[in-house]
């Protein structure tokens, strides 16, 4: 199927998807052409995996960005924000090429449904962490993140967006259809090597839950350098952090990306759905989770 605008509400804005499978499962462009978006995606599956590798899985919008930059800092021992990003191992968004000559040991990150995993990575039983965040501050951020981002060509309003999410129109589908084959994989592979992260976790105790995620990878890192990392990565000190460390030529390709100063380290913060839901969208909302998630039991969420 070819790219192609979907209007966010009868009449409204319109944000241009990728449909790259039969199921109208939608991804965003990332810039690429359509044919090229489509050929990267047919080879996601037979992507190589060392045994070092580990994956970061993650529905969007759920803190991935900030995840990702302390988990480099833990494999090169270092207490200073990088000049990297995760958009190079992010297996949907490069060209195979890139991200198998990624330097060992690589964090591939993905928020792909699971049938659409390199088979390497299932067949070697490759160390994942799942990371998770509360759906209403989900529903802002990807909002936002959507507005922000040049490849969607969208400038709707929250309302509409609500709405489009809620019906798992968005790019990556439905959250709860996500959350869902994540419980069955998790039931019914029991011996799979699975960390649950959750978000709001790592923000009210981000050295405990870092010292968890580290004796799950096997990572030796000392109390000392865990705290220079949280501290490094407090959302302000890491997004100044990254701008210092950004090359002309990456600052270039940073303004081609994003409108309007918008940044991929925004707020941060938990509960900012409060500040953006209406007490009438706010009980539809809880309405419509609790029946599509009536049957998933495996994940809990805080939203403070």
């Amino acid at each position: 199927m070819p790219r192609h605008k979907v209007e966010d509400a009868p009449g409204g804005d319109t944000v241009i998807f990728d449909v790259v499978d039969d199921n109208g499962y939608r991804q965003c462009t990332f810039g690429h052409t359509y044919e090229a978006h489509q050929e990267l995606f047919n080879k996601i599956p037979d992507i190589k995996c060392n045994d070092d590798d580990f994956l970061l899985n993650s529905y969007p919008k759920t803190g991935t960005n900030w995840l990702w930059e302390m988990l480099m800092m833990v494999m090169i021992k270092s207490g200073q924000v990088t000049g990297g990003s995760k958009g190079h191992g992010m297996i949907e968004a490069m060209p195979i090429e890139v991200t198998e000559n990624l330097p060992s040991p690589r964090i591939l990150n993905t928020h792909l449904k699971i049938k659409y995993l390199p088979k390497e990575a299932l067949g070697k039983k490759l160390k994942m962490i799942l990371l998770l965040r509360n759906p209403k501050d989900v529903v802002v951020s990807f909002y936002n993140h959507t507005k922000g981002l040049r490849f969607y060509e969208y400038d709707g309003k929250f309302e509409n967006y609500l709405h489009m999410f809620m019906k798992g129109e968005v790019d990556y589908g439905s959250y709860p259809d996500y959350l869902q084959e994540w419980q069955t994989f998790m039931k019914e592979s029991p011996d799979y090597p699975i960390l649950v992260v959750y978000y709001e976790d790592l923000k009210q105790d981000c050295a405990g839950e870092m010292k968890k995620i580290c004796k799950f990878l096997e990572k030796d890192v000392s109390d000392d350098l865990l705290k220079e990392i949280v501290e490094s990565c407090q959302i302000d000190k890491m997004r100044k952090g990254k701008q210092e460390k950004m090359t002309e030529e990456m600052k270039k390709r940073m303004q081609t990306l994003v409108k309007n100063k918008f940044s991929l380290l925004r707020k941060g913060q938990i509960g900012d759905w409060k500040n953006w839901f209406t007490v009438a969208q706010n009980e539809a909302f809880e309405k419509w989770w609790e029946e599509e998630t009536k049957d998933i039991n495996a994940f809990s969420f805080k939203y403070c």
